[in-house]
């Protein structure tokens, strides 16, 4: 009955935990709760079946110790995480790692094996694991989630680091179980390697934070050289302007000539001319957002050097919510895409942008030329280098305005498709809607507002 009772404490803590660790669930509360306790009581039948069977008592353990790790650990990777199976795996390994911890210290504080004990032993592990639920709830949730959601990449390397620390915890409860007496030398190396374990957590956690970091200043860094683009071009605005400034006395004199001889179609064709040659210097205004036309103008004259023909369709006004921080780092990596895609296509180039505001959401959609397969992986485009920054960038910068983003190509077009929630507040939203609905009907008949650039 022991053995019994100790099984069901540790089931209960097992549901518990695994449906408070899972920060990207596949369901509802409710949902994963049904599924562990199905799982706990499909794991409760084979321990009945297993303690009828005759099988010896160390022996016992083993099994119901890697049972229980088998059966919670494919629970959570398969029915409650909808994260990728390796991030899930460190989630996983984390948990079992603080469970070998809770028997260990059980195991140093009673002077017993920790298995199927005595009220003694249920008293500690009950409140162990409630202490920790505790901790991890009001003081450790929140940090773990963040670091969680900033694991956006070589979570296999850190995961396979926390399943070999679960591991190793895993063969010091096995030594711990072959010894049946107590030394002090054998109570210090459980410690130690405790203490071991637990510097190693914290290193990987500050890896992560850290890894986030470079990705951040690797943004930081593209910002940076938008910038500077943006200025390279604001320096040759300028100097076209002196150019124009030095030249309109010949543009004036050429006129002049035109009048005197009565060629008024003449001077119209000069002045259409010249209007247009003045609009590609100064570039076009796709919206009133300043960073967003910057960004727009600097990227599409970068197409058009690179013989790509871009047409835009541009129709929104104010982002509520939006920083433009993260809708210019969205855009410059999705036209960045677009542009290294175009480039590795021979013949005709081309990138459409849209760009809309309905209601509360602010929808991106980029559509290109590209090569034919497109490689993809897990629903992502699989870059020809080995990090695709600029994907992981979108998605990351997506995620913060639970927002969808969804690659597909067809027929030698490449599709990024992006819907932010711009939702301010509803006098917001409504005053967006009106605006929307009145420039729908001012430009009804209309072309809109495509450009060609």
């Amino acid at each position: 009955m022991s053995a019994l009772a100790t099984n069901i404490i540790n089931n209960i803590f097992h549901v518990i935990w695994f449906c408070y660790i899972t920060l990207e669930p596949k369901h509802s509360l409710k949902r994963r709760v049904f599924i562990t306790c199905a799982g706990a009581v499909f794991y409760q039948i084979l321990m009945i079946v297993l303690m009828h069977s005759g099988i010896a008592g160390k022996m016992l353990y083993l099994v119901a110790y890697l049972l229980a790790v088998v059966i919670f650990g494919g629970v959570f990777l398969i029915f409650l995480s909808a994260s990728h199976p390796a991030k899930s795996l460190f989630l996983v390994s984390v948990y079992f790692c603080l469970w070998t911890f809770i028997y260990g210290v059980i195991s140093i504080v009673t002077k017993t094996k920790a298995g199927a004990g005595n009220m003694e032993i249920w008293a500690l592990r009950i409140g162990l694991n409630l202490a920790f639920l505790f901790a991890y709830q009001f003081f450790f949730r929140k940090k773990l989630s963040e670091i969680y959601q900033k694991m956006k990449k070589d979570y296999g390397m850190v995961s396979s680091l926390s399943f070999l620390s679960f591991f190793m915890l895993t063969l010091l409860l096995i030594y711990n179980q072959s010894h049946s007496k107590w030394e002090l030398s054998q109570v210090f190396m459980m410690a130690l390697i405790y203490g071991s374990m637990l510097i190693v957590y914290v290193v990987l956690f500050r890896y992560i934070v850290l890894f986030d970091y470079r990705d951040k200043v690797d943004q930081m860094r593209k910002q940076e050289k938008y910038l500077q683009d943006q200025i390279d071009s604001y320096k040759k605005i300028e100097r076209e302007a002196r150019q124009t400034r030095h030249d309109f006395r010949h543009h004036n004199l050429v006129i002049i000539e035109l009048i005197r001889k009565r060629d008024y179609e003449g001077v119209l064709d000069y002045l259409e001319e010249y209007e247009s040659k003045e609009e590609e210097k100064i570039g076009r205004n796709f919206c009133n957002d300043h960073a967003v036309n910057s960004l727009l103008t600097a990227y599409l004259r970068k197409a058009q050097q690179n013989g790509i023909l871009v047409e835009t369709e541009i129709q929104f006004w104010e982002t509520f919510q939006i920083s433009d921080f993260d809708l210019v780092t969205i855009l410059a990596n999705i036209l960045e895409n677009a542009i290294n895609g175009c480039m590795q296509v021979e013949g005709e180039r081309k990138i459409k942008i849209v760009i809309r505001q309905k209601g509360a959401k602010l929808i991106l959609v980029c559509n290109n030329t590209c090569i034919n397969p497109v490689p993809f992986k897990n629903g992502l485009p699989k870059s020809s280098r080995q990090k695709s920054v600029g994907v992981e960038s979108i998605l990351h910068s997506a995620e913060k305005y639970c927002g969808d983003v969804d690659f597909s190509a067809s027929e030698g077009i490449f599709t990024c498709k992006v819907i932010l929630n711009n939702k301010g507040n509803e006098k917001e939203a409504e005053l967006t809607e009106r605006k929307e609905s009145r420039t729908k009907g001012s430009m009804k008949g209309a072309k809109g507002s495509k450009k060609l650039f």
